[in-house]
């Protein structure tokens, strides 16, 4: 196998399509994605993109726009992305089995200039932007256009992806990503993992996750195949043979699908191929690091990547091959290079090694900030006084920093938590419940069960409405994705509030132990047909005595 050009720091300064560019002259008849109908190689991946690259510039005004695409999670959701940014737009992957709420929302925030689809999704895809001639179809790429190589300039500080989350208040933000921005993850995957040509990375995810820019970008702009495995319509029962069948030597999981799947499976040493996990999504506990001791080879490292959307790969926690952690122990996660950490407290001043504050990253490679959320991205991303070449993100995380700098992760500052590995505000998950016909009131919670986070409502029900939890969930679903919808709903006659008039988080949280374990709660929890009976109302009574008792002082 050819050698490929070493990734140079130098390279940071280029853009995304330049150094695909070399990957392709180097191994253009190596495999670029698996997974899909067919393997494409770099070559065939390459001249592709160069059509699609050409028909986006046919049919968009020059400038820095961005061009979203609707397809399914096979070789086409990349295929599109590096399309994009060949023709020198930002990409933007809208999720096609998202809630059309959700793609509505997204896709009339961003107000892309194409939209890119095939005819399975064509008519969504006209629904979604109300203009024919806003959708491009891939179908009708053919030979029209030439698969010769681009000449289009691409500024290394140009936007190259947008990747969506929810604002606080249910209103999405566009998180948007330069170029160097995108080659410093690849270039920190070559750094920290050993990516390299002869590497066989996972692609669990759908692209329209920010976790997926390490393992696309990663995988392509080091020469190694990415190979592409739809867990969520797949499930998990075809993983472990997919693994050994692909051969895949970094795997990165989700935490939870992680979890799930290990508790699957029996038997030490396997996935022999697999040299490296790398954890991200979700905080890891001393349980998953035994799982993975007991079912991947001595030779399997060990990585979670502390992440945000925003600040990308902030810090890693290694186990190294061979190495057994202490029982009970997690590896302190820290900073990787390029991204500096400091611990604020309330007026923005750092504080003292060990205290607790805000968690604040400085760095040249963050996001740019908000699309078209000038008030959003002022908010968070500031400058860095003495850095001029730096910014700072405000994460909205709390923690706290070790003397010899590693981060101790204490949770969120605000409502915002990961649930299955998810970005997930309860804020917009009130507000959904509030749009119920039934509902009058909402309060949604967090609670760790299982060792993992979950979602919890509260619901005050309308004048002469029937708590029923499965009509309230049903009234979510076209609403909400799956992970955001509560896995317990609980009915209560008044909320808790502050002193200053909010609602008491604290004081849910306690009624919620104290309903742990009673025959209301397993109804709300299982059964399909929970409704608020007498007894239940009884009940509420009594935790309603519990909110006097325990009182807002």
């Amino acid at each position: 196998m050819a050698e490929l050009p070493t990734f140079d720091r130098s390279e940071l300064d280029g853009s995304i399509p330049a150094r695909f560019g070399k990957v392709v002259h180097s191994f253009g008849s190596h495999v670029a994605i698996g997974g899909g109908d067919r393997p494409w190689t770099y070559d065939e991946v390459d001249r592709r993109t160069n059509q699609l690259a050409r028909a986006i510039l046919e049919r968009t005004q020059p400038g820095h726009g961005c061009v979203a695409y609707l397809v399914d999670h096979s070789p086409e959701m990349v295929i599109c992305a590096l399309a994009v940014l060949k023709a020198a737009k930002a990409f933007l992957c809208v999720h096609p089995a998202m809630p059309l709420k959700a793609q509505r929302d997204i896709v009339g925030d961003a107000v892309p200039d194409l939209l890119l689809t095939d005819a399975a999704h064509a008519a969504a895809a006209r629904d979604l932007v109300g203009d024919d001639s806003r959708v491009l179809l891939l179908e009708d790429i053919d030979v029209r256009y030439s698969a010769d190589a681009l000449h289009v300039s691409v500024d290394p500080r140009d936007p190259a992806a947008i990747f969506y989350t929810s604002g606080s208040t249910g209103r999405p933000k566009g998180v948007v990503k330069s170029h160097r921005t995108v080659l410093h993850r690849a270039w920190l995957c070559a750094g920290y993992d050993g990516l390299a040509p002869t590497d066989r990375q996972s692609l669990l995810t759908y692209c329209s996750f920010a976790s997926s820019e390490a393992d696309v970008f990663g995988a392509l702009l080091n020469g190694a195949t990415l190979e592409l495995y739809d867990a969520a319509s797949r499930g998990l029962g075809d993983l472990g043979a997919w693994i050994d069948e692909r051969r895949i030597t970094l795997l990165h999981p989700p935490v939870m699908l992680f979890r799930k799947y290990l508790e699957m499976i029996d038997g030490q040493g396997l996935h022999p191929s697999v040299r490296l996990v790398a954890l991200a999504g979700q905080t890891v506990i001393a349980s998953d690091i035994e799982l993975w001791r007991r079912h991947f080879a001595l030779s399997c490292d060990l990585r979670h990547r502390f992440s945000s959307t925003e600040a990308g790969h902030i810090a890693v926690a290694s186990v190294a091959p061979g190495e057994t952690p202490a029982p009970g122990t997690v590896p302190a996660p820290r900073p990787v290079a390029d991204k500096f950490l400091l611990v604020v407290d309330e007026d923005g001043q750092p504080v003292e090694p060990g205290a607790v504050g805000e968690l604040v990253v400085r760095s040249a490679f963050l996001a740019d900030g908000y699309w078209r959320q000038p008030s959003e991205t002022a908010k968070y991303f500031r400058d860095a006084p003495g850095f001029p070449d730096q910014r700072l993100f405000h994460t909205g995380d709390i923690g706290r920093l070790s003397s010899d700098g590693s981060l101790e992760f204490l949770g969120r500052r605000d409502d915002q938590v990961k649930v299955r590995g998810y970005r997930v505000e309860t804020r917009e998950i009130e507000q959904a419940l509030l749009q119920l016909p039934t509902v009058d009131e909402a309060a949604v919670i967090t609670e760790l069960r299982q060792n993992a986070h979950s979602i919890a409502a509260f619901v005050v029900m309308k004048q002469g409405a029937l708590f029923r939890a499965d009509a309230l969930r049903a009234g979510l679903r076209p609403i909400l994705p799956p992970w955001k919808i509560p896995g317990r709903i609980h009915a209560i006659e008044s909320l808790p509030l502050t002193p200053t008039g909010k609602i008491d988080r604290p004081r849910l949280q306690q009624v919620l132990q104290a309903r742990d374990g009673s025959v209301e709660n397993s109804q709300a929890a299982q059964s399909p047909d929970a409704t608020m009976t007498v007894a239940t109302a009884k009940r509420v009574r009594t935790w309603k005595r519990l909110f006097t008792r325990t009182g807002n002082r």
